[in-house]
């Protein structure tokens, strides 16, 4: 069995909806691409992300790490509990399990991974090394569009005496997945679910942030906290229904 099979979905659990909301940066808009490879990864505090590599169809390379649980001390959970007392997915989950149903039509919960060596970036040797990797086969080659944002954010650095990473007062501009929609139709997972007749947040979604760049820096003054790990997820609706996307 695969150790992916304890990211299940509850319905319980509101679902996506759809709202706006060291590569070369491109521009925010709405891009054909293909899965390179897609890979699964372990932070120091025991928290589960997806290693993503797409391809646009104009060869430009978008990288992000999903992070689709909470670390070892919050229980590993692809899910936490809002002010309300409502369970909320990790919106690293969301993505990673929204990708698998638009393009392998599964959840991520009943892929299995496959060991492959492929070039990691190690941070000791400063260079990518063969590394092993569990790889999500059923995602590789895979087509699908997304919605990349290109935003500017905070720099950090670890401070040596909290070991949280702080906001330096300098900035970086990155690129960062927001939305993927299905290759075949540009139907995203809410509209599947609806089954909607026709696509059509693809166009509201590119109309909000076609050549925007969105301002996420702090500043050093505000900065404190985890940089890169897993947040609180937007709020969905509906119980996911498998069959729609095979």
């Amino acid at each position: 069995m695969s150790f992916l099979s304890t990211l299940t979905t509850d319905e319980s659990i509101a679902n996506e909806k759809d709202v706006i909301g060291g590569n070369r940066i491109i521009d925010s808009g709405v891009y054909d691409a293909k899965v390179v490879t897609a890979y699964v990864t372990k932070s120091a505090g025991g928290a589960v992300g997806l290693v993503l590599n797409l391809k646009t169809n104009a060869g430009q390379e978008i990288r992000q790490t999903m992070w689709m649980t909470s670390g070892t001390e919050k229980g590993c959970k692809n899910f936490y509990t809002d002010k309300n007392g409502d369970k909320q997915y990790l919106p690293g989950f969301i993505l990673a399990n929204s990708l698998c149903l638009l393009a392998a039509g599964k959840e991520i919960s009943s892929l299995d991974t496959e060991q492959k060596v492929i070039p990691v970036y190690n941070a000791e040797a400063k260079s990518e090394i063969p590394t092993k990797v569990d790889m999500l086969m059923d995602l590789v080659g895979k087509d699908i569009v997304v919605g990349v944002i290109r935003q500017v954010v905070d720099k950090t650095k670890k401070n040596p005496t909290t070991g949280a990473y702080e906001a330096t007062g300098e900035t970086r501009e990155e690129n960062e997945i927001e939305k993927f929609f299905r290759a075949r139709d540009r139907m995203t997972t809410a509209e599947i679910r609806a089954q909607a007749p026709e696509a059509t947040f693809v166009k509201t979604w590119a109309e909000k942030w076609t050549g925007k760049v969105k301002e996420k820096a702090k500043g050093a003054a505000a900065g404190a906290g985890t940089a890169g790990l897993p947040g609180k997820a937007p709020a969905a609706a509906g119980k996911p229904t498998t069959s729609l996307f095979a």
